[in-house]
């Protein structure tokens, strides 16, 4: 347990030299910003005015009296730090410094408001806070972990939560070294007047690409575009972590994939009927199809010993050529004979005839306001839903069964109801967002349930801890083994349907363009979120944010989108190395000495 004041006092003092270095270099507001990037940047030490003046009607008065506080909150702290207030006192002045911040956040955006209302058009746009006014949130937040680290029982607080922090910190490492990537690469725009307006113009050229990044979260258009690119994402990400659950590492999710995309294809293109019975047809293709697939290699292992990497690895090669061979051509010469296939759609793209409109999964509009009304069907439906299953305490199965019953009878209900009317733009109705989403939402309830809260999945969870002893405690590895990947395939086939069903792309057909290597994407989401479903849930939107932000960036600062995927490779590579935190939060044994440790001080 920590509990030496002055090595509190240093962190701290530590901390606050750091702040105090970002508030004189970097800018603290941006109230006007160009499309290249170029903006006004204040700074209570100097600003930097391209036009050599403020816009007119923008006044920075708030700017000074705030440095002031700010100055006398960090004393304020640093005092609080060295005397015996403990972390608790720190954790008062870490809250007065999340009130500082929103307070800065407050007098800035009236300070915007006030200028823009004295014209018939907006004088000043993209404006935002500069990294000095970030710099008191982090630090902030900062002294609430200490607080926390330094508390009894803190370190093994955060210790039980090592799932949490190990992505988290990962996370944050990825983001220096891209700031830094960033920093070195891409020359920032405007006059250079001194070393401190070099080095301001580059810390905001960095604060700027993250802002730019995270825009969908503030963005609707944008927000929409994050969760249709999560969509497949959360579905490969579980067959990953599924995999690593068991003690297996599924690389084969692109061919599972594809597999399952065929099968979707042809269900969706070739069996006529009605919706109710066509669409879901599809969708059990697509998971029996990636499901089979999956299998196949878990059966090698099970019956000769083959390893699952390599045999994933083949299978997807195999995989990618089967679906070329399908939608390439429609006529194939074999030792003098001529094979036709009926799959290509007739032209010179690689593409199959377009899916009927009965085994298509609807447009997001179509579930939130069907005929231009909104809907209380689906809110309704997830509400009752988790109720049913959380005010429930009998066995699993009770469980499940009661948050299907009262889902249904809330999307019934909900459905019954008149909702307003409305309309969207444009800009919304173009994000190709589908069913698809709900269905991955829902395998991430599938995924905690088996793994969680069944006997099945403990015996998974066994199998992948430690083999020998799953086997002796009666666990049938073999049949296991051939299971897992079974379900951890038909996971992967199910990211299919957001393409092919849901016309995720462009169109509700399947293409040479499928990005099936979402199924390699699924192993970064796995590792980041920590073979939980809820960390993969999070991990697919974070990474959905991050590629729809991308664009942006490009736009904008035309910095390669291929930042992203570098951000990607990072956060893997700082989560295999554990974050290079402490041995006790990747190694269980060393965190159970901890945990152990707290619990004998609290005796």
């Amino acid at each position: 347990m920590l509990t030496d004041p002055r090595r509190l006092g240093v962190l701290v003092l530590l901390g606050g030299g750091v702040l105090l270095l970002l508030w004189y270099l970097a800018p603290w507001a941006v109230p006007h910003r160009s499309f290249g990037g170029e903006g006004l940047l204040l700074s209570p030490f100097g600003h930097h005015l391209p036009q050599g003046n403020l816009p007119q009607g923008y006044r920075d008065g708030w700017l000074y009296p705030l440095f002031y506080a700010s100055l006398a909150w960090l004393l304020l702290t640093l005092a609080v730090a060295w005397s015996k207030a403990g972390p608790k006192g720190l954790f008062w002045t870490g809250l007065l410094g999340l009130l500082l911040f929103l307070l800065t956040y407050a007098l800035f955006q009236g300070s915007v408001a006030q200028a823009n209302a004295l014209g018939e058009r907006p004088i000043l746009r993209r404006h935002s806070l500069g990294l000095g006014s970030y710099a008191t949130l982090a630090y902030s937040l900062y002294l609430l972990l200490l607080a926390r680290l330094f508390s009894p029982g803190g370190l093994a607080f955060l210790v039980r939560r090592r799932g949490v922090v190990v992505p988290l910190f990962s996370l944050l490492l990825a983001a220096l070294l891209g700031g830094v990537i960033v920093a070195v690469l891409k020359e920032p725009s405007g006059e250079v007047g001194s070393l401190r307006e070099a080095v301001m113009l580059r810390l905001d050229l960095i604060t700027y690409t993250y802002q730019l990044l995270f825009s969908p979260l503030v963005n609707p258009s944008g927000f929409l575009q994050s969760l249709l690119l999560a969509t497949p994402l959360v579905f490969t990400g579980l067959a990953v972590a599924l995999g690593f659950r068991g003690g297996l590492f599924n690389i084969g999710a692109p061919g599972q994939l594809i597999l399952g995309a065929i099968a979707a294809m042809l269900v969706g293109v070739y069996l006529p009927g009605p919706r109710w019975l066509v669409l879901p047809l599809a969708l059990l293709a697509a998971a029996l199809a990636g499901g089979l697939w999956g299998a196949l290699p878990g059966w090698l292992k099970a019956r000769f010993g083959a390893h699952e990497v390599i045999n994933t690895i083949m299978l997807n090669y195999i995989a990618a050529s089967l679906f070329l061979f399908l939608i390439s051509a429609n006529e194939y010469k074999f030792f003098g004979q001529t094979l036709h296939l009926p799959f290509k759609y007739p032209g010179y793209e690689a593409r199959s005839y377009e899916v009927r409109p009965e085994a298509r999964l609807p447009h997001w509009t179509e579930l939130v306001a069907p005929g231009g009304e909104l809907s209380f069907a689906l809110p309704l439906a997830l509400l009752l839903g988790l109720l049913g299953y959380v005010g429930v305490r009998r066995s699993p199965g009770h469980r499940v069964l009661s948050a299907l019953l009262l889902g249904v009878a809330g999307y019934l209900v909900g459905g019954l109801l008149p909702g307003p009317a409305v309309a969207f733009g444009p800009d919304l109705t173009s994000v190709r967002l589908n069913g698809a989403f709900l269905l991955a939402l829902l395998a991430l309830f599938f995924f905690h349930f088996y793994v969680f809260r069944t006997v099945g999945g403990y015996e998974l969870r066994a199998l992948g801890l430690a083999p020998k002893a799953a086997e002796y405690g009666g666990v049938l590895a073999g049949r296991k083994v051939v299971w897992v990947m079974f379900l951890a395939g038909a996971l992967a086939g199910l990211a299919a349907t957001h393409y092919v069903l849901g016309g995720g792309i462009d169109e509700y057909r399947l293409k040479q363009s499928l990005p099936y290597s979402v199924g390699f994407d699924g192993i970064a989401v796995a590792l980041m979120g920590q073979n939980t479903p809820l960390g993969v849930g999070l991990a697919a939107w974070l990474f959905g944010i991050l590629l729809t932000g991308g664009l942006q960036v490009n736009l904008q600062l035309g910095i390669s989108r291929e930042l992203v995927a570098v951000l990607q490779a990072l956060i893997v590579l700082f989560i295999a190395a554990g974050g290079f935190l402490p041995r006790y939060f990747t190694d269980p044994l060393r965190a159970a000495e901890v945990e152990l440790k707290a619990e004998e001080v609290k005796r």
